[in-house]
């Protein structure tokens, strides 16, 4: 093992081996280097998204959401919750529930028209809940108390022509949504049910939240509906200590009937995320490719080198070196190539990402608005993965063409 790795060190290291062989080396290490690098920084760039649009939906999402399959969830189901939690000295205080109704609605004024998603909260909505930050027309006047209030987006408000400085008006706006006591009556009118409420405020998030999301008082919301004062359709869990999510989620689970369900905020969008990793693994493989031409680079300069080191050979095993300790000194010297290139790669890319993260140095299109320069997070196991496959698929590489040394390849 000492002997191989001496004569590995003097055919890398010696300045009387500097030649085409030297020169293919460093090709070779070059080229895994840049898959290495490649890899790191597109695989932070899609966690840097993935965390970019986390945090847009977290101004919508609960953290935790408590959804029953086909029917409402009762009062008495959330105050035997809060009664378990108070009698657990492990979650204490942790978290709040928060009852919700959402629905699909029209929302009409005047002549326009609009099909929403409509949301029925009370005053306990918004103490975890950013949204009330964002609302960029009538703050002031903005109270959720008043059963009579209707929060949407600026982007859906200006859509059905409510423009900024409506909120003064007093201004009325009908909701409208299927009448399910009443869904065999003959008259369409009979089928619909409609409320009024009176436009307030306006909020703006610079992304597609602000488009088809009405929120009306959760009181108003059940008379539109005609459902008992104490349900809902789903129950907000805000909770105080982010570290805490996975335990909540295991102990609220666990104290549920089965037909309940309690889901993260990556859970409650399971397309785009599922989306988002199908592309991250498609473009680990594709650039995996790259790091499979650069261990073929490194074959053919251990062959190249093997060769011109015929007389070197003769010599050691003359001396008795056997034909394992031969090829381990090739295999030794392709790895060490590989290794180093691979290092070098994720330590190029590492500190790229950071200067990323620090000064912003690559912009987006000027028209974005909720970041302007391209968003990196580096993970660990992302780091972790690409190691382990430069290695594997240079092992493997290497290995083969190593095994197959004995007098000449």
């Amino acid at each position: 093992m000492s002997n191989s790795g001496f004569i590995v060190k003097r055919l890398i290291l010696s300045r009387r081996n500097k030649g085409i062989v030297h020169i293919i080396s460093l090709i070779s290490l070059i080229g895994v280097a840049v898959g290495a690098f490649a890899l790191v920084v597109v695989l932070s760039v899609f966690n840097g998204f993935t965390d970019v649009a986390k945090t847009m939906l977290e101004k919508t999402s609960p953290p935790l959401l408590i959804e029953r399959s086909g029917g409402y969830i009762t009062q008495q189901t959330i105050d035997n919750l809060k009664a378990k939690t108070n009698n657990s000295s492990v979650l204490n205080d942790g978290y709040s529930l928060i009852p919700v109704i959402k629905t699909t609605a029209m929302v009409t004024f005047s002549d326009n028209r609009s099909i929403v998603t409509l949301f029925g909260i009370d005053s306990s909505f918004f103490l975890y809940n950013p949204l009330d930050t964002c609302i960029v027309s009538g703050k002031n006047i903005f109270n959720v108390k008043d059963s009579l209030f209707c929060l949407m987006g600026i982007n859906q408000a200006s859509f059905i022509g409510l423009n900024r400085g409506a909120e003064k008006m007093n201004i009325p706006v009908k909701l409208t949504v299927p009448n399910a006591t009443n869904e065999d009556a003959m008259v369409m009118e009979d089928k619909l049910s409609t409320v009024s409420v009176y436009y307030q405020a306006c909020y703006q998030t610079h992304s597609d939240l602000d488009e088809g999301n009405v929120f009306i008082s959760i009181d108003k919301m059940r008379q539109l509906l005609d459902i008992a004062p104490d349900v809902c359709s789903q129950v907000y869990v805000a909770v105080k200590n982010p570290s805490d999510i996975p335990k909540i989620q295991t102990f609220l689970q666990d104290n549920l009937p089965n037909d309940y369900s309690v889901k993260t905020v990556l859970q409650q969008e399971p397309l785009y995320f599922r989306i988002v990793s199908s592309e991250k693994l498609a473009v680990y493989i594709i650039l995996s490719f790259i790091i499979f031409i650069a261990a073929i680079n490194i074959v053919s300069t251990i062959i190249i080198l093997h060769i011109q080191k015929e007389k070197m050979n003769k010599i050691l095993r003359t001396m008795g070196m056997q034909q394992k300790d031969l090829r381990r000194i090739y295999f030794y010297y392709g790895l060490t190539l590989n290794i180093a290139g691979c290092l070098l790669g994720i330590a190029l890319g590492l500190a790229l990402c950071l200067l990323q993260q620090r000064f912003g140095l690559v912009k987006l299109a000027e028209d974005a608005f909720v970041v302007d320069a391209f968003p990196v997070q580096i993970m660990i196991k992302d780091v972790l993965a690409v190691i382990i496959l430069v290695v594997v698929i240079g092992s493997l590489a290497i290995s083969a063409v190593t095994s197959r040394i004995k007098e000449k390849i």
